[in-house]
């Protein structure tokens, strides 16, 4: 069983937990479709009938990002487990702590550090509207 240094992870069990959610991602993404705007009968339908089509592509478009995403973290998470490094927070060096791994398997940041960044995102956000209002 190899541990990852410093922490009680189990890396090999990580490693296959990490691969299987990512078969299991790539198996329901499909093959990767070339998107045609519209179809000849959704040129044909009326306006409601179009409004619903555009709406599941924006959200098929949306899954398929938030699934690609999810890939790429799980991608990361096996680098950083063959590094040696998987359970280290990118931000401070500090230990992850395993409760948070095992909720998050692809975490990179501490719980203090995670926190530090949502909050910095949040008053970057409210300052660009304050700007744009």
């Amino acid at each position: 069983m190899s541990q990852d240094h410093g922490s009680s992870v189990d890396t090999d069990a990580v490693r296959r937990r990490l691969e299987a959610e990512r078969s299991e991602l790539l198996s329901k993404a499909g093959p990767p479709t070339v998107s045609n705007p519209l179809t000849p009968d959704e040129r044909d339908s009326d306006e409601a009938d179009a409004a619903v089509s555009t709406d599941l592509r924006e959200r098929a478009m949306w899954l398929a990002e938030d699934t690609r995403q999810k890939i790429e973290m799980i991608e990361q998470a096996l680098q950083r487990l063959e590094r040696g490094v998987y359970s280290r927070c990118e931000s401070c060096g500090g230990t992850i702590n395993p409760e948070r791994l095992e909720a998050l398997p692809y975490a990179t940041q501490c719980i203090r550090c995670q926190k530090q960044a949502e909050h910095q995102g949040r008053r970057q956000s409210r300052g660009r509207n304050h700007a744009d209002g």
